[in-house]
């Protein structure tokens, strides 16, 4: 029986927020993964448009019975707006994260927008993670937007300490299924982080004897980077 004084530490409205928020993130997740199939089997003409279908994917089309009402406008993406408890996180909560390893790739993305504000959470996150788990986190696919993303985090934050994790990170993404549409899907300043963290990677390739240039050379061609 839990005792009056256990009861008492329980906070179950904040037990509750939380749960709202983990099933929001898990509709909003869907929501967009179905609006990601739509644009491509709709083969859009463009990288924007693409992220147009995807950023509408929360708007529903209005019924016969809907009526627009006379009431005070409220802004046209609540859920751009919309505050919610998992908003704010702090260093702590980070920390205590590290050791847990996600599952799959919902669960990398959902860590990944929680957790990861800066550029820095991200490179930590990756390198925590390492290009293997990735790999097979992401064997069905990288959702969208992420590749580009982790793209910019590595280019951004590399040091010659992970050359050879950041390689690792790069060649098993490269193995996943659809890579090469996530490729396609880069925007222009995704394509060039990319392009730099090879250059990057090929300034160091000769201080770790178990990465070849060959081997480099490789990897850059399957994320079409001039050698």
């Amino acid at each position: 029986m839990v005792s009056g004084k256990d009861d008492e530490r329980i906070d179950f409205s904040k037990l509750e927020k939380e749960l709202e928020a983990a099933v929001e993130a898990d509709a909003k997740y869907w929501r967009e993964n179905d609006a990601k199939i739509r644009a491509v089997t709709q083969k859009v003409e463009s990288y924007e448009e693409f992220k147009d279908i995807v950023a509408a994917a929360h708007i529903k089309p209005l019924e016969k019975k809907d009526k627009i009402s006379e009431k005070k406008p409220t802004p046209w993406n609540p859920h751009a707006t919309k505050k919610t408890g998992t908003d704010v996180t702090s260093d702590t909560t980070l920390q205590q994260d590290k050791t847990v390893l996600p599952k799959n790739g919902h669960e990398f993305a959902r860590d990944w927008k929680r957790y990861c504000k800066t550029n820095e959470q991200k490179y930590e996150y990756l390198i925590n993670i390492g290009g293997e788990h990735l790999g097979q986190i992401f064997k069905t696919e990288i959702a969208f937007g992420l590749l580009g993303e982790i793209l910019a985090a590595l280019q951004n934050c590399f040091t010659s300490d992970h050359v050879e994790n950041v390689f690792l990170i790069l060649e098993n993404l490269s193995k996943t299924k659809r890579f090469s549409l996530s490729l396609d899907f880069l925007s222009s300043a995704e394509k060039e982080s990319c392009t730099e963290v090879f250059r990057k990677l090929k300034t160091c390739v000769d201080e770790i004897p178990c990465l070849s240039t060959e081997a480099l050379e490789t990897l850059m061609t399957v994320f079409k980077v001039t050698p």
